[in-house]
């Protein structure tokens, strides 16, 4: 456990004692389940095991490609954005900086832009100068690094699915869109929890209580 705290803390200094040992009891959580993000349960779907489900009960776990049209620079609030340029035919501009470049199209970053927003988020925290200029600097490092590993395709948007059956018959049907595909475990662990919670309250409908 201390082993993994310091990781953490190593990784990201920038996180509180506190967020370390709230992450640390999600990933808990998540190791508990007994899911990882390999391409096992992809497209296919896998029966999550736990002992004191029922014996004619059973939980299905699948992981599908979610095609969603946007891109992360779209919707997510972070502090700069790509913008698709065509070579020779396009002028990138000041302050911007080319992150992939594919054939003709060339991805764009609007680095000055990001870093001066960057900066700006930093103000309120009760650092020095030129940490907060590494901070801001270091957050829009990392935001290239994300957008880039979309444009790669290292990572995309994938659809949870879950369900859960009774002697064949199904009883809970769930899905959940939008999660990376790198971090798919959170809507796993919520609908694999709707789907444990379905089977158990629903484990003695259907029977008689007797006659008098």
């Amino acid at each position: 456990m201390f082993a993994e705290y310091m990781k953490i803390r190593k990784a990201s200094p920038d996180i509180s004692a506190k967020g370390v040992l709230a992450l640390l009891r999600v990933q808990k959580k998540y190791a508990d389940l007994c899911l990882d993000t390999s391409h096992y349960y992809y497209g296919k779907p896998v029966e999550i095991i736990y002992p004191d489900l029922p014996k004619n009960c059973s939980i299905t776990l699948e992981v599908v490609p979610d095609h969603c049209s946007e891109a992360p620079w779209d919707w997510c609030e972070g502090f700069g954005t790509i913008k698709p340029m065509q070579r020779y035919a396009e002028n990138a501009g000041n302050g911007n900086v080319q992150v992939r470049s594919y054939g003709r199209e060339n991805y764009y970053y609007n680095f000055a832009e990001a870093l001066k927003r960057a900066r700006k988020d930093y103000e309120n925290c009760k650092t020095g100068k030129a940490d907060l200029q590494r901070k801001a600097l270091d957050a829009v490092k990392r935001e290239i690094k994300y957008f880039e590993g979309y444009i790669c395709d290292d990572w995309g948007y994938v659809s949870v699915h879950v369900q859960a059956h009774r002697d064949g018959e199904e009883i809970y049907d769930g899905w959940i869109g939008m999660y990376e595909s790198t971090s798919w475990e959170e809507g796993a662990f919520d609908l694999i929890h709707n789907a444990r919670h379905e089977i158990f309250a629903t484990k003695y409908a259907g029977a008689t209580v007797g006659t008098i």
